[in-house]
């Protein structure tokens, strides 16, 4: 019945809600594993005494789509490891817009975990975000329906949801799965769209791919 999976889906919010620490270090633990499978000349991202906030920002403002890209791989190693990074949350956003990929996968794993505080300025790269969820790439369409989610702001919350309805479409396994682990965010900023978020996972339930429903 209607309620009884009001009743499921509202004790999976809590019990998700309650993890909440245990997701950020699992996201945390998810930068490292990115970084770990760097090439050993790449090692010198994690080198402490080399991060500099003011050389991060100028690089992150370079014309050139490699110092970008330099700049981020040293300010998510930096978070990995526990820094705060959120003061250049400004100088990052402003570059998703550029069509580089690595650059902006790097720049979506950034904005998971710092778009909640800085929802005005995350908002300002809605339009971007939504054009990415239609690009070829399975993991930048994923990574920025996670950036979407991740503002949790309620007059946003319907692109979110039609960004959600879209993904479970999705021809990616890895996208739909994505999809599902979206829902949470949303119900959270949002619980009047319960009945829609029920079919939704109703048709993640029974998809084909093990990696969806699990």
């Amino acid at each position: 019945s209607i309620f009884s999976w009001g009743v499921h889906f509202r004790l999976w919010a809590g019990a998700m809600a309650a993890q909440g620490g245990q997701i950020m270090e699992k996201a945390s633990a998810g930068v490292r594993e990115i970084f770990s499978a760097l090439s050993n000349s790449e090692a010198r991202y994690f080198d402490e005494e080399r991060y500099s906030e003011s050389e991060l920002r100028k690089a992150l403002n370079d014309r050139i789509t490699e110092r970008k890209i330099d700049a981020m791989k040293r300010l998510l190693a930096a978070v990995s490891v526990g820094r705060d990074a959120s003061a250049l949350f400004p100088d990052v956003v402003k570059n998703v817009s550029f069509q580089s990929p690595e650059l902006k996968k790097l720049i979506y794993i950034y904005l998971v975990q710092y778009a909640e505080n800085n929802r005005e300025l995350a908002l300002l790269s809605i339009n971007s975000f939504q054009k990415d969820l239609s690009d070829r790439s399975q993991q930048l369409r994923a990574s920025a329906l996670r950036a979407m989610a991740s503002i949790k702001v309620l007059e946003v919350i319907q692109l979110v949801m039609a960004a959600v309805q879209t993904a479970v479409g999705d021809s990616s396994p890895y996208v739909r799965k994505t999809a599902a682990q979206c829902m949470i965010k949303v119900y959270g900023v949002d619980a009047d769209q319960f009945l829609e978020l029920r079919k939704l996972l109703l048709k993640l339930m029974n998809d084909v791919e093990v990696q969806v429903v699990g």
